[in-house]
């Protein structure tokens, strides 16, 4: 029975560093080394990132038990990891653990998974949200000076009224004479002002409503808020550097369905790392549809070739018919094809 190796990222992810974590394994958990092995060309991983035809262990001097105590895990630096993310699609790692001494070995496929960052990843992830220093207005020390304005006051003078000189009268007697009633002097006064009010105001709205237009109720419009695919276009792809596009991809959460046509995509315009990768992550995060698509990739029943999967591999599309097993146990399609292509 051949082991199950997984290169997962931490919580959070630090660039260059992962937890390779190892099931099925039925050796011991002390004094354990490994080797890792590509497929395009048969080398074997050296130590400081370098690849060559001879085998190369690294050693563990001691592996821990998982939290679910099914699984060993160390921890790995960029030796390991660097180079594995710099694979293209059609790379695959053979990895061989065993016991020092050579009592006990077994054998498997490791591929990158999802949350993993390379070392020079380090420096990308600072300053993405950069900010900008707002200026504090400047408050003037000392009030402003500004001249007086010289008022001129007119003092007033109280009205005085006239003194009227006590008339005398005489007296003299004459018949009383009925005086008709004066009218009012101010009556036609304020009428006048009434009617010249009424003639501005009048005067005052006729302008006013050719020259004013009326006004416009202000439409908010909301900004449209971008595709759920927007980071995942071709246009993205060419500009941006694979890394960077995967992630931004990622977050934006597109559909199963979308997402095999943007990997189709990528497939087309020979973004082999880009298709590799989405295939990987969105598995390894346990979308079904994805792995199946990515098993099919690799299974020499259903594979189809490209540039980027030139070649049918069995291991690998063994690895995923398991993931997939481990996601939905009942899956019947995926348990035969396991069975059938398992080393």
């Amino acid at each position: 029975m051949s082991i199950r190796v997984d290169l997962l990222g931490l919580e959070p992810a630090v660039p260059g560093q992962a937890c390779l974590t190892v099931k099925k394994w039925q050796g011991s958990h002390e004094r354990l080394e490994f080797s890792i092995q590509r497929n395009q060309d048969g080398f074997y991983l050296q130590e400081h990132k370098q690849w060559s035809s001879n085998p190369f262990w690294f050693k563990v001097p001691h592996f821990s038990e998982g939290a679910s105590g099914e699984s060993l895990e160390t921890l790995v630096g960029p030796d390991v990891v660097d180079p594995l993310l710099e694979g293209s699609a059609n790379s695959n790692f053979q990895i061989e653990l065993r016991e020092q001494g050579l009592s006990f070995s077994d054998r498997g496929v490791v591929r990158p998974g999802a949350g993993l960052l390379a070392s020079s990843a380090g420096g990308e992830t600072r300053g993405i949200y950069g900010g900008i220093d707002l200026a504090t207005p400047t408050v003037p020390s000392e009030p402003l000076d500004i001249p007086a304005v010289p008022v001129t006051v007119t003092p007033t003078t109280p009205e005085v009224e006239p003194r009227s000189e006590p008339i005398q009268s005489k007296t003299v007697e004459r018949p009383a004479v009925a005086l008709p009633p004066q009218k009012s002097r101010l009556l036609p006064i304020i009428l006048g002002l009434l009617v010249l009010i009424l003639a501005a105001a009048g005067f005052w709205f006729f302008l006013n409503g050719k020259t004013q237009a009326p006004a416009t109720p202000e439409v908010t419009v909301e900004p449209a808020r971008p595709s759920a695919v927007a980071a995942c276009t071709l246009e993205s792809m060419n500009s941006q550097p694979e890394l960077a596009f995967v992630q931004a991809c990622i977050k934006q959460a597109p559909a199963s369905a979308e997402l095999l046509k943007i990997i189709e995509t990528a497939k087309a315009s020979k973004h082999c790392g880009i298709a590799q990768r989405l295939y990987a992550n969105r598995s390894q995060a346990g979308d079904l549809l994805i792995a199946t698509a990515y098993a099919h990739e690799y299974d020499p029943k259903y594979h189809q070739p490209s540039d980027c999967f030139a070649e049918p591999d069995k291991a690998t599309a063994a690895y995923w018919y398991e993931t997939i097993l481990g996601l939905e146990p009942n899956n019947a399609d995926a348990k035969q094809r396991f069975e059938e292509l398992k080393p």
